[in-house]
């Protein structure tokens, strides 16, 4: 495999920490590298450019560098619009992301998983459950070390789990995973990629070289992601009410066989029972010890961020799901539970339309809005008869939803903005949420 970059001139969009894992193993199997970036890169980033010794462009994509260009390997953020990419392909220059330079260099499989909410959760849940076969396994793409990274060291008997975005999966051409779920769509990015139907069709680009032999895996009830399953293809299905894993009378099920009940799972939020029902038929055909699933299921408490069960506090159920930067996933995450929710919410003014997530707030008892987008949530809580406040930062907020709260209310940070107005990121606000829920718990003690 490596014996075909050879010789090969790549360029590489891109000088994050995917470009340069992607550049490091091009220079390091014969490729003629060259990396380009529209922007000026970090002090760290340009010393691990110059340290590979290869050409570099920062700070304008030159088309002339078409013309000593076999091949790109680009950063899956950036653009297909741009005027580089579009003049490469004019000329037919091959253009992939890093998982197909991935899935070049190893004879390892891959499981892997998309869908517009719950990747993350559910690709963590599928290589914990996995750990407990007899292959070796790891993690990769947005969460864990970049793709070409994990797959550089992976043996061929190890098993790679792998979260894809759209972005990626519309750099892939050979990519053929060994079983792979598309979770669920709605709409997002559409700014990428102009359209849903654009965007649910990069998606669907999982699936384009599968064959009957794999194991594939859909929401039987999403119509848009069962128009995208190949039509000569079985798919495995799950859902809450009906599939090959589904939830009859309280209990986890798999092909009718009861695993556990849904009231043992340690993950919260009803939404997190779909990624638990998906997760349990990726793994089937690895053939992994029931009591290790079992085991797991009861154990694993989610990722950080994402529906993070923070524990009790002052008897509330208190969880940071600060990874809900859009409604959609807000709207998830609200009707997972079934105990009254003193909300936390608010953020970056995007303008978005708030009133789709009026059909989620029934258990909502009160809204505690914070950020630029405070008062707009006020509002929202006022129309539907309950108390709302609006404060300018999460340090007023979090002591004032213990207020309104009662002891086994769940206390809920789901934004549904990003967090930028106030924050670099998603994984610092929600590390500010629970460490201002920690500091009301050492106070009470």
């Amino acid at each position: 495999m490596e014996a075909q970059w050879k010789g090969k001139r790549v360029l590489v969009l891109g000088a994050a920490r995917s470009g340069i894992a992607a550049a490091t193993y091009l220079v390091g199997v014969g490729a003629i590298v060259t990396m380009n970036t529209g922007s000026e890169p970090s002090t760290e980033e340009r010393t691990k450019v110059e340290q590979l010794g290869i050409t570099s462009v920062f700070g304008s994509h030159p088309l002339d560098l078409l013309d000593d260009t076999d091949v790109i390997v680009k950063n899956p953020g950036i653009p297909y619009h741009i005027p580089l990419l579009q003049a490469a392909m004019d000329r037919g220059i091959p253009i992939y992301t890093e998982v197909e330079l991935a899935y070049m260099a190893t004879d390892a499989a891959f499981v892997a998983i998309t869908g517009s909410n719950g990747k993350t959760t559910t690709t963590t849940l599928v290589h914990e459950l996995l750990k407990g076969g007899d292959r070796p396994v790891h993690v990769a793409g947005n969460i864990g070390f970049p793709a070409i990274e994990v797959a550089t060291r992976a043996k061929p008997d190890d098993l790679i789990v792998i979260e894809l975005s759209s972005f990626q999966l519309m750099g892939v051409e050979t990519f053929h995973p060994k079983a792979a779920a598309l979770l669920n769509l709605s709409e997002a990015h559409l700014d990428y990629h102009g359209d849903f139907d654009s965007y649910a069709d990069a998606k669907a680009n999982l699936f384009r070289n599968m064959t009957s032999s794999d194991r594939i895996v859909v929401k039987g009830a999403d119509e848009e992601v069962m128009k995208r399953v190949p039509d000569a293809l079985h798919a495995s299905t799950f859902g809450y009410d009906a599939g090959d894993a589904s939830v009859r009378d309280g209990w986890i099920t798999l092909h009718g066989d009861n695993i556990v009940r849904v009231s043992e799972l340690a993950l919260g939020g009803a939404h997190n029972v779909e990624n638990v029902l998906a997760a349990l038929l990726l793994v089937e055909p690895f053939n992994i010890p029931r009591e290790h699933v079992e085991r797991v299921l009861r154990t694993f408490g989610g990722v950080a961020h994402r529906t993070e069960n923070v524990g009790r506090v002052l008897g509330r159920r208190v969880y940071n799901d600060s990874k809900a930067t859009n409604n959609v996933a807000t709207e998830a995450a609200l009707a997972g539970f079934d105990a009254p929710i003193v909300w936390l919410c608010g953020g970056l003014e995007r303008g978005a339309d708030l009133s789709s997530l009026v059909p989620a707030m029934s258990r909502v008892k009160a809204v505690v809005a914070y950020g630029e987008t405070a008062e707009r949530f006020k509002t929202l809580g006022e129309s539907q008869g309950v108390p709302a406040f609006a404060v300018e930062t999460l340090e007023e907020a979090v002591p004032l939803a213990f207020e309104q709260s009662a002891e086994e209310d769940v206390i809920l940070l789901s934004p549904a903005c990003a967090s930028w107005d106030q924050y670099k990121t998603f994984e610092e606000r929600g590390a500010h949420f629970v460490d201002l829920v920690r500091s009301i718990e050492e106070a009470s003690r």
